[in-house]
């Protein structure tokens, strides 16, 4: 416990040093620095250090540049620029450890039913779902599919969960929960995987999704039995 309290604060140290820089702003891009609970405009230029939340609104980007990271955050999106950073499969199981020991309030969201996942490229067979909302839980949810995207399946594996914790009404979106455990599944994690499947079973999916969903639990099953 104190190991892993311990890298906890290690990491935070490390990140806390990193400073991004927006460019190609456009739309409405918006950041919260911190712990203000103000949002700021952001322009072209604009330096973040990597405690910011970062928000764009519909049609709107931004390039987030920092020595060898240049991420694009797309339309309708959320995230916090801590998140842009490499992680081992060892790193996203400690990750995952400290997930499960935070205890942070939840927030009520209600979701608007009219809100509908779409799917963008597929990626190692993951297709990923895209939701144009308002809603902030979403956004962040569709910036982590960004991560995973740009190679930070890790990092974006641990921006969902954290996600699904505090904003408990996103967790019933089976397009999301899906893909990122399909994440879980291709990285190996069996179990951490099957469970996220178990889970989903409950969700309302379609045809494709269901069977989906049977399938890698079937196929996840066989892994675990020969371990």
């Amino acid at each position: 416990m104190k190991k892993v309290i311990l890298l906890f604060f290690i990491f935070a140290g490390v990140l806390a040093a990193q400073t991004f820089k927006a460019e190609k702003v456009k739309g409405n891009v918006e950041a919260q620095i911190g712990t203000s609970e103000s949002w700021i405009g952001i322009t072209n230029g604009k330096s973040l250090p990597a405690n910011t939340v970062v928000s764009t609104g519909k049609n709107s980007s931004v390039q987030l540049i920092e020595k060898d990271i240049d991420f694009k955050l797309k339309s309708s999106s959320a995230l916090s620029l801590s998140s842009i950073k490499k992680m081992t499969v060892n790193d996203l199981i400690l990750a995952l450890a400290m997930e499960d020991m935070l205890n942070a309030p939840k927030k009520k969201e209600q979701l608007n039913s009219k809100n509908t996942a779409v799917y963008g490229a597929e990626i190692n067979g993951i297709k990923a779902p895209i939701i144009e909302s308002d809603n902030f839980g979403i956004k962040r949810l569709n910036g982590a599919v960004q991560l995973a995207e740009s190679g930070y399946k890790e990092s974006a594996v641990v921006e969902a969960k954290d996600t699904f914790r505090k904003y408990p009404e996103t967790s019933k979106i089976a397009a999301f929960r899906i893909y990122f455990a399909n994440i879980l599944f291709n990285l190996g994690l069996n179990e951490d995987a099957y469970d996220d499947f178990k889970s989903i079973e409950s969700l309302k999916m379609d045809k494709e999704q269901e069977n989906e969903v049977k399938s890698k639990m079937e196929i996840l099953a066989n892994r675990l039995l020969k371990n």
